[in-house]
């Protein structure tokens, strides 16, 4: 590998363009003092003795004591397999991060949802989309009247993290999915309806048949409307024992 190119994959593996340029050299010379490192590099003198210590930081390097001090690069190898774990280590906390930040920001915005709205979208991943969304806003209980297959992904995604943030999630489904019974209390009973009540007070309906093909789709959701959650979960309730478990 080139030395420029080796400078280039140095940083983007997580290095300034200094430091991968004396971890380069040194990958060369094996060992050498600063000023030899400096002038071979072309890192400033002002800077170098900055750099050498942070790549020691970083376990990139090692230094002998002495007069003048040695600095020695570790393996090659060692070294790129060292940053490849950093740098996984890095997404792993970032993408963490931007997890809990999705959720926050949905919570957020369903606290400042009030009243009711009907809603037309093109496309029916869409509507799982949002549905998802209000899915992850339940904080006790969740039941639906559903027809979700193993296609549905996205609401499958959303029900588990539900159901992992302790929430109570049940369905009468009329399709048999076997995917579900992994994350809710399921039992499949043909009753055409798709509905969703969150929290005993939230309603998130269809009002468009979202089995067949169409040029848009209507949903409604009812924010704080207990009297329409309160009729489907009695309707719910008075159809659970007769769905059948599978």
């Amino acid at each position: 590998m080139a030395g420029q190119n080796t400078v280039e994959l140095l940083e983007k593996l997580g290095l300034t363009e200094y430091e991968a340029k004396t971890l380069q050299t040194l990958f060369k010379l094996k060992e050498a003092e600063a000023p030899v490192i400096s002038r071979t590099a072309q890192v400033p003198k002002t800077r170098v003795y900055d750099v050498l210590e942070k790549l020691i930081q970083k376990n990139l390097l090692i230094e002998i004591k002495g007069r003048p001090k040695i600095y020695r690069a570790i393996e090659p190898e060692k070294a790129i397999d060292l940053m490849i774990f950093s740098k996984k280590e890095q997404l792993a906390i970032l993408e963490k991060e931007a997890v809990e930040l999705k959720d926050n920001l949905v919570l957020y915005t369903g606290k400042e949802e009030k009243g009711e709205k009907v809603m037309k979208v093109k496309d029916r991943q869409d509507f799982e989309r949002i549905l998802g969304q209000e899915l992850l806003k339940a904080g006790k209980s969740i039941q639906g009247l559903t027809e979700i297959t193993d296609e549905h992904g996205i609401i499958h995604e959303a029900l588990k993290r539900a159901k992992d943030n302790d929430v109570s999630v049940k369905l009468l489904n009329s399709f048999p999915s076997k995917k579900l019974k992994d994350i809710a209390e399921v039992k499949h009973l043909n009753h055409g309806l798709n509905a969703f009540i969150i929290d005993g007070k939230k309603v998130v309906l269809a009002i468009s048949d979202f089995k067949k093909k169409k040029p848009d789709y209507h949903f409604t959701i009812l924010n704080e409307h207990e009297a329409m959650a309160n009729a489907l979960t009695h309707y719910f309730d008075s159809h659970w024992n007769k769905g059948k478990d599978y």
